[in-house]
């Protein structure tokens, strides 16, 4: 073939190779090929998924929690208990007085200047703390993982359960004016539990609950049921000592006889200790038997206390004659009954040691 005539294409001849991609165009990134890219796309998708995993888990606001409704309700009723000393005793009547008096046996130093023997000062401080802190974050809408959450529910079931067994001490010292905290405590303290037991629940639906109104609304429910709790047991408590009740109370010497064979019992158990005599009145009469039956009532609206008589006690000054309210607590020797008195700022005569006989 002459190089004058044209050439045409040998149709059995291979075909060109095509060029091989370059890094020269700044236009088109080079995209690997083979087990490379593969490997890449395959670890690309584990990786996404843990960033999403790790957003769900990080928390939802308190009042959209699974475990939010029983910890708010039991965080409104601790600081409906602790206030309620404060409110109540700015209302000059017999029924919110005797509702703040039984509060106190519960409520924390401050605000309401409790005198707490459900459970020591300091987890009553810890306990008003924490249901505090539950009802800001809740309001504020901050958001909580389930492990504080769960934190928080453990440390309030962990104090009102202190506070819930003192019921055996109630039902024991017949204190029933004090059967509306008791109910407060076992309350708050079943709440607590189901709460905590709710944030170790998988996580749901976000937007579930009520948000932070709601959680507003629910504490502040509690808080309600802590007072109209506290005031229903006092006007029941007002009823019996006016005589209004079925069971009012004991009147004349009788009844302060029968109020001592019911207190026998717990007294039995601390023959031979030592305990802080609170009151003590010598009686002639059915009248002034009486007055010291309110009197002692009174004070055991506030602590367990016992009725003794004068011969139920080794001191020679006292005789049958003389009636003692004494605390239902027992020290091995006079100087431990002294700091008891000192530690409740308490002094004599209204704090005076005394052994009870063997």
């Amino acid at each position: 073939m002459s190089t004058g005539e044209p050439q045409t294409p040998d149709r059995n001849a291979a075909p060109a190779p095509e060029p091989a991609p370059t890094t020269d165009q700044p236009d088109r990134p080079t995209e690997p090929t083979g087990e490379g890219a593969t490997a890449t796309t395959v670890d690309e998708a584990p990786a996404a998924t843990k960033r999403r995993r790790f957003a769900l888990r990080a928390g939802y606001p308190l009042g959209r929690h699974r475990a939010g409704g029983q910890l708010l309700l039991a965080a409104g009723l601790l600081l409906g208990l602790f206030l309620a000393p404060a409110v109540l005793d700015r209302l000059d009547y017999d029924v919110p007085r005797r509702a703040a008096a039984a509060a106190r046996s519960a409520a924390t130093t401050w605000p309401g200047g409790g005198e707490p023997w459900f459970w020591p000062s300091w987890v009553a401080l810890l306990a008003g703390v924490v249901a505090l802190v539950l009802v800001v974050v809740a309001v504020v809408g901050v958001r909580l993982p389930g492990l504080v959450v769960g934190a928080l529910g453990l440390v309030l079931a962990v104090t009102t359960a202190r506070a819930a067994w003192a019921t055996l001490d109630v039902v024991n010292g017949r204190l029933w004016d004090l059967l509306p905290v008791v109910i407060v405590c076992l309350l708050a303290f079943g709440l607590a539990v189901a709460g905590t037991a709710q944030s170790r629940a998988p996580d749901g639906d976000g937007d579930a609950g009520s948000g932070a109104g709601g959680a507003a609304s629910t504490a502040l429910g509690g808080a309600v049921l802590a007072v109209v709790l506290l005031v229903g047991g006092a006007t029941v408590a007002h009823v019996q000592a006016e005589g209004l009740g079925p069971a009012g109370p004991p009147q004349d010497v009788a009844g302060l006889l029968s109020i001592r064979a019911d207190d026998a019992a717990a007294a039995d158990d601390l023959a031979g200790r030592w305990v802080p005599q609170l009151d003590a009145a010598e009686i002639a009469d059915d009248a002034a038997a009486t007055g010291y039956s309110a009197r002692h009532r009174d004070r055991a609206g506030v602590l367990p206390v016992l009725l003794l008589r004068g011969d139920d006690v080794i001191a020679d000054e006292l005789d049958d004659g003389w009636w003692l309210t004494v605390a239902a607590q027992g020290f091995p020797d006079e100087a431990a009954v002294q700091q008891w008195c000192a530690g409740a700022g308490l002094a004599p005569p209204a704090c005076v040691p005394r052994e009870l006989a063997g």
